[in-house]
């Protein structure tokens, strides 16, 4: 067995895997056996309630089926919510749990072991020492994924394209940080098909006759980010004004969305604390990694150079202009010129 771990242990560490779903139902672990437990749903809320809160990650319990079982009704107490918003926390979460465990827990580090677990995420991978024999290239990126995977999990910042990385007869080589956040990606979208099983309906009117449940319910279905009170004065380019409706909805936006859409408001005079406060409402906010990226991109941090907004160009490339260069301009902050202009013309005629 590739992991050093059984299954009890792996149900703890990883409980939406296929494998983990699996074991509990072996063990009688059942929604109606589960909902009989206090106990279990005790920890679920907890669960919950600590992913909305960006709790640390705990270390698995002396309890592993009941830490497993918990786990996996949690996920359907917040699909029962239908706050998407919500639902989005806590994928992301419980995501990042995923690859602080997969990178720090011992019986399960070797390549082997984290093949097998890419595996259940649906995620074809390969040793890359079983791909190219003898190249270093198996030494500084030991894992490979089939091309089709990596397009589906990369995250969308250009440093992530497919041109930037080996590729070896439709398997692109990844050093293990890199196929590990591929994981993060992969067990997030797990989580959201778990959310969205064809029986969550039937889920739902089960949860609904559990006081506890009921209760946490009514909170989770209130429960709304951080409103973006805040625009900019006058109208923002398309590219922008998607980008600031996505922000208020509370979606997990792109690093390239990011990155646009504050080189832009620093252009149009916004200062740091201000688009610090617009990305509180992003499932996966933190202040102070926040304020870093917003500093450095201003040039108040790291090399202190200061970015210029991406050309309409580049938006377009990276699938951020909804109008497919169809604004007339060149760069985004040229818009409110543009149409300035084309009034005044139009005034004079």
């Amino acid at each position: 067995m590739p992991c050093h771990a059984t299954s009890q242990e792996l149900a703890c560490l990883f409980p939406y895997l296929d494998k983990s779903g699996e074991y509990l139902y072996s063990r009688g672990l059942t929604l109606e056996n589960v909902l009989a437990s206090e106990a279990i749903i005790e920890r679920a809320i907890q669960i919950v309630e600590n992913s909305l809160r960006k709790g640390k990650p705990a270390p698995c319990s002396s309890n592993q089926e009941l830490e497993a079982a918990a786990a996996r009704l949690a996920v359907y107490i917040v699909a029962t919510s239908t706050n998407s918003y919500v639902l989005r926390r806590f994928a992301d979460s419980q995501s990042k749990i995923f690859t602080f465990r997969i990178r720090n827990t011992p019986g399960i580090q070797s390549f082997e072991c984290k093949a097998e677990i890419a595996a259940d995420l649906g995620v074809e991978t390969a040793l890359t020492h079983d791909i190219i024999k003898g190249s270093v290239l198996a030494v500084t990126h030991p894992l490979a994924i089939k091309w089709i995977h990596y397009l589906r999990y990369a995250p969308q910042d250009p440093d992530w394209s497919m041109i930037n990385r080996p590729v070896v007869r439709g398997w692109v080589l990844l050093r293990i940080d890199d196929f590990e956040r591929i994981l993060e990606e992969a067990y997030e979208s797990k989580i959201l098909r778990l959310a969205s099983r064809e029986d969550v309906g039937y889920i739902a009117g089960v949860l609904g006759k559990v006081d506890k449940i009921s209760a946490l319910l009514e909170k989770l279905r209130s429960y709304r980010p951080i409103t973006v009170k805040a625009a900019p004065t006058g109208e923002a380019p398309p590219c922008m004004a998607a980008i600031l409706e996505a922000l208020r909805r509370g979606e997990n936006l792109p690093h390239v969305a990011r990155f646009a859409i504050t080189t832009y408001l620093l252009k149009r005079g916004w200062d740091v604390d201000r688009i610090v406060d617009l990305f509180r409402s992003v499932p996966d906010f933190n202040e102070k990694i926040t304020r870093y990226q917003v500093q450095h991109i201003a040039g108040q941090a790291g090399g202190r150079k200061e970015y210029s907004v991406p050309s309409c160009e580049t938006m377009n490339s990276w699938g951020l202009c909804p109008t497919n260069l169809g604004c007339g301009v060149k760069n985004p902050v040229q818009y409110g010129r543009r149409r300035d202009s084309a009034a005044v013309e139009e005034n004079r005629a």
